[in-house]
């Protein structure tokens, strides 16, 4: 008999975990949509952030200040965003801000990136490419080798699965000559040979310190950044950029975000003039031209949007666009205090997770938690007590598992 009350005991706990993933998750997708922010870029003509909603509001084409624009009007108010089209119609400005608008300047000055906690919570292999930074047929081309960077480096033949000792002890000399401590942290680069040029890996050392690391003329090229002691690096992106401007994004663990600049051999940080942002959390975006750039950081919360002079990336405009209510966040308010889910839409990793919505919930359980105390009185006072409890705490789920483990016990008894 007790071996019998272990195994419903059990049987009510599994089917009680179940239903608080799989009740909300199909509540979820019945209820949930998608929120549509509206495009937004920063006018050189207007000096206003201008929005082209993505929806179906009556006001598609409007600024910052509630303006509303015909579509020509709002093209000709971002002219470095609508340059090739301006430029056809003969409707291009020749100069903006006082500066001469140059077509190998528009191109160059270009800059585009985007970030997601994808991209930083994701399994990685630990295996990288180093590129000739110095290619002698001018593009890059494969080494035909990986490298890997942990508690030492160790470059290993693609085709032969072997360590090829004298690159990779050439290597580790010049990182510990240059103060490399190990392990390594992480270590951050782009391994697309599809780029004009390349600078390389930035490596986060065991003491915090910051390297840069890339191959010259077949020799290591290993430098500490040394990054002020007050930026604590978190993580990086190397983007290198058409105009060389700078190397990559920076994320310190406070949030700040800056570009990596170099100069006679010294790296300079400089801060976007934005909000901290989580890495975890927040989704980034940038269009950047040789006046502004338009930085955008999105979280569950809402959208905001900022517009920063390219050269000192001092904020010169900013918007925020609230995320409105979605059904299933007022749903899972009123039905669950928590819930239970196995993916996370910021995470390539499969875990699982609990959330907690609000209080309100609560009244929902304590109702189910009096049906169970009054439905079945031919349970003794104990068992109600308990059951009464366990839909308190567990909700629709906890209320589903004990209708079943009922159900099976009737049917048990025929």
């Amino acid at each position: 008999m007790k071996r019998q009350r272990i195994i419903y005991g059990l049987l009510v706990l599994f089917i009680t975990i179940i239903g608080l993933w799989v009740i909300p998750e199909l509540i979820k997708t019945a209820t949930y949509s998608k929120v549509q922010y509206p495009f937004g870029y920063y006018s050189s003509i207007e000096k206003k952030l201008m929005f082209r909603e993505l929806d179906e509001r009556k006001d598609k084409l409007h600024d910052d200040e509630g303006k509303v624009y015909e579509d020509k009007a709002f093209d000709l108010a971002l002219p470095l965003l609508n340059y090739r089209q301006l430029t056809l119609n003969g409707e291009m400005p020749d100069s903006i801000d006082g500066v001469k608008i140059e077509p190998q300047q528009v191109r160059v000055k270009q800059v585009f990136y985007r970030y997601s906690p994808k991209s930083k919570n994701m399994p990685q292999t630990g295996l990288y490419i180093m590129y000739e930074s110095l290619p002698k047929k001018g593009k890059l081309e494969s080494p035909g080798d990986l490298f890997r960077l942990k508690d030492k480096i160790e470059f290993i033949d693609a085709e032969s699965n072997t360590v090829n000792r004298e690159k990779s002890r050439k290597f580790q000399d010049a990182l510990l000559k240059a103060g490399y401590t190990f392990p390594a942290q992480w270590t951050a680069g782009d391994l697309n040979i599809r780029k004009p040029y390349d600078e390389g890996y930035f490596s986060l050392d065991a003491r915090g310190q910051l390297f840069h690391i890339k191959m010259v003329n077949s020799r290591p090229f290993v430098r500490n950044t040394q990054l002020d002691p007050q930026i604590e690096p978190a993580f990086f992106t190397m983007e290198e950029p058409s105009d060389k401007r700078f190397y990559g994004f920076l994320f310190d663990k406070r949030g700040n975000v800056y570009i990596l600049e170099e100069a006679g051999g010294k790296y300079h940080p400089r801060r976007l003039d934005i909000y901290p942002v989580n890495l975890d959390s927040d989704d980034l975006f940038l269009m950047g031209n040789f006046l502004y750039w338009t930085f955008t950081v999105q979280n569950s919360a809402g959208k905001h949007y900022y517009a920063l002079k390219t050269e000192t990336l001092e904020k010169v405009r900013y918007a925020y666009v609230e995320a409105p209510t979605n059904k299933w966040d007022i749903i899972a308010g009123k039905l669950f205090p928590f819930y239970l889910t196995f993916r996370n839409s910021n995470s390539e990793y499969i875990a699982p997770q609990l959330h907690f919505t609000t209080f309100i919930a609560l009244i929902t359980n304590l109702l189910l938690a009096l049906v169970f105390a009054l439905v079945y009185r031919d349970r003794t006072a104990k068992k109600k007590i308990f059951d009464s409890s366990y839909v308190l705490i567990f909700g629709i789920a906890g209320a589903i598992a004990l209708l079943l483990q009922w159900v099976i016990i009737e049917k048990n008894n025929q």
